[in-house]
């Protein structure tokens, strides 16, 4: 089963924004926390400078033993000296980490807010191409490996501040050993830079295919009932096997790339110990060089190894933090396609629910769907849509609910454009049941309740009635309070359609759309929803599109649509006499129910 973008796509997306440097856009999320940051600078560098005093302390007591002026008051004093700056180190290091990882914690709490909630703003089309598991990916693996730059990878940082004070502490002691120890730097700084851009790179693989696998797992558990259905399971595992040998290899090339630019700067770290021992020892040897100054050199220059060997994991977090915020910048970068514009009055409210399409068009990935349609529901008044699959009859529902623009014409709401109402004004005006019924794993109070969070015992009473669903409540143990597993999998289709149709009730919108919400209900269910929501819709604008035939036969008018146009338009009786589609229609079905009987 492989990932494929959903057919409903506008051929108008909105523009993509330039994508921001990486770097600059993490740094942003320390702004809020940059006394925290500061503060665990300052503890760094106390640990540097008390860490650097050591080889200082070091060495005036090899001198003082060299010189034979060593008392045992004056060791007790070294050995405490010594003693309380292990202790501040110590101390230092301690909050050092807990200031700057618990920083590094927010940050990531408010990105993943940011994306969280930016997620929210976008269209329908940006989630008709971009896979759910891609998605999972950059907010949780890439966002992981931001959180590892800002925490673990500023302390590393941070630890490169030993770099030039030892240096001039060495520089102090030695010149010729200092300059002696700096000759394997070019190599260093060659193997660095090798390593980093092929690390930046295989990053972006690595993470990339990351998502591929969690689009795949998140896709095959979705629909783990059509795939058992078939008896596919060996191949899917197979094909998901593939996905996971895939990102295993990437992360085998990288690990391979680490795992030898760790060792080169080591050894290249041990090369430049290895060559001041020799030196610094001959100069010893010959008088050249004091052995306190060769002791308190070796501290220090052993004090560097530790940060430079970390230089090639800090460059890794680097790179795998900037490459996981790029990732994360391009769908913060997504500007949502329906939005509020220059045109949006936030006073207007939508108060009649008089609904007029005007000359709409409107095209799915390049191919015309809609095609110059043209109708009038005056407030309060049902209007049906009926036609063959594929004819474009979702689609009008989809742009009374703005979840896509048109290509062309308006649409108008109370005599105003729809655009001219805010986005929150239009969706909170309409009570949508929708073609593919979603409900959340909570209680059926909870999804009742979704859009009408303060709904009263009586309300959801009253649309539970209407929706014919009060049954299904009374049947459940803990009746409003029971759970529903994910999706609603403890209900039946038609069980989640009669849940959808009270959840919509309960909104008391202005505008009923019901998208073929009685499709997976019985003949004799169906006539006792449409009786209980005749009392519900009596003074609302209502919009119904079905297949069946008997769902909306008693509206004040039917729209016959195929190919994306009306075809047809009248009542009932007229359509009927008048022979066409809809009569043809109707004949079949009357077919198939007496067929059914007998």
């Amino acid at each position: 089963m492989k990932f494929s973008p959903g057919p409903m796509q506008s051929s108008k997306q909105a523009p993509r924004t330039p994508l921001p440097p990486p770097i600059r856009s993490i740094l942003r999320y320390t702004r809020p926390y940059w006394r925290v940051y500061a503060v665990g600078w300052l503890l760094a560098l106390v640990f540097v400078g008390v860490g650097l005093a050591m080889p200082v302390v070091l060495r005036f007591v090899v001198a003082e033993f060299q010189a034979g002026a060593m008392t045992l008051r004056r060791l007790v004093f070294y050995f405490f000296a010594l003693l309380a700056m292990s202790l501040i180190t110590g101390i230092a290091r301690f909050f050092e980490r807990v200031l700057i990882i618990g920083a590094s914690r927010k940050c990531e709490y408010d990105l993943r807010n940011d994306f969280f909630a930016h997620v929210q703003t976008l269209a329908r089309d940006f989630f008709n191409r971009t896979p759910t598991g891609d998605i999972l990916a950059r907010a949780t693996n890439d966002l992981n490996y931001v959180r590892m730059f800002l925490g673990p990878g500023i302390m590393g940082a941070i630890d490169m501040i030993r770099l030039p004070m030892a240096l001039a502490l060495m520089l102090y002691l030695s010149p010729w050993l200092t300059f002696l120890s700096l000759v394997p730097l070019p190599l260093i700084t060659l193997l660095v830079y090798l390593f980093i851009s092929f690390i930046h790179r295989q990053s972006e693989r690595v993470q990339a295919q990351y998502a591929a696998v969690t689009a795949r797992a998140q896709e095959n558990l979705a629909g783990m009932r059509v795939v058992q259905a078939y008896g596919i399971e060996d191949r899917e595992a197979e094909s998901f096997q593939s996905e996971c040998m895939k990102y295993l290899r990437e992360n085998m090339r990288l690990a391979g790339v680490m795992s030898l630019a760790w060792p080169m700067i080591g050894l290249t770290v041990a090369m430049m110990i290895l060559l001041v021992l020799w030196r610094g020892g001959v100069m010893v040897i010959d008088g050249r060089l004091a052995i306190e100054d060769f002791t308190g050199f070796i501290v220090c220059m052993l004090m560097l190894v530790w940060p430079l060997a970390e230089f090639g994991w800090i460059m890794t977090l680097y790179q795998q933090g900037a490459v996981g915020m790029n990732r994360i910048n391009e769908i913060l970068a997504e500007k949502p396609s329906i939005a509020d514009d220059s045109r949006t009055n936030p006073e207007l409210k939508v108060t009649e629910g008089h609904v007029r399409f005007e000359n709409v068009s409107f095209a799915y990935a390049e191919r015309l769907i809609l095609d110059a349609i043209d109708f009038d529901i005056p407030a309060g008044k049902t209007v049906a849509i009926v036609g063959p699959t594929g004819s474009g009859k979702s689609t009008v529902a989809a742009l009374l609910a703005r979840e896509y623009n048109p290509v062309s014409g308006r649409i108008i709401l109370d005599g105003q454009e729809i655009r001219a109402y805010p986005l929150k004004t239009v969706r909170n005006a309409i009570g949508y049941v929708p073609q593919d019924t979603f409900l959340f794993s909570a209680s059926i109070r909870d999804n009742l309740c979704f859009g009408r969070p303060d709904a009263t015992h009586e309300i959801m009473d009253a649309a539970c009635e209407a929706a014919q669903f009060m049954e299904t409540v009374r049947r459940f143990p803990h009746g409003y309070d029971t759970l529903l597993g994910e999706r609603g999998v403890n209900l039946s289709g038609g069980q989640k359609q009669r849940l959808a149709i009270a959840r919509a009730v309960i909104r008391d919108p202005r505008i009923f759309i019901l998208d073929d919400a009685l499709s997976s209900v019985d003949t004799q269910t169906e006539e006792a929803i449409l009786r209980g929501l005749k009392r519900v819709m009596a003074a609302r604008t209502s919009l119904v599109i079905s297949h069946r035939i008997s769902t909306i036969r008693h509206a004040d008018l039917i729209l016959v649509m195929d190919e994306g146009r009306i075809v047809e338009r009248g009542a009932h009786g007229e359509l009927v006499s008048q022979g066409g589609l809809y009569a043809r229609m109707y004949e079949h079905q009357l077919l198939e129910e007496e067929l059914e009987k007998t």
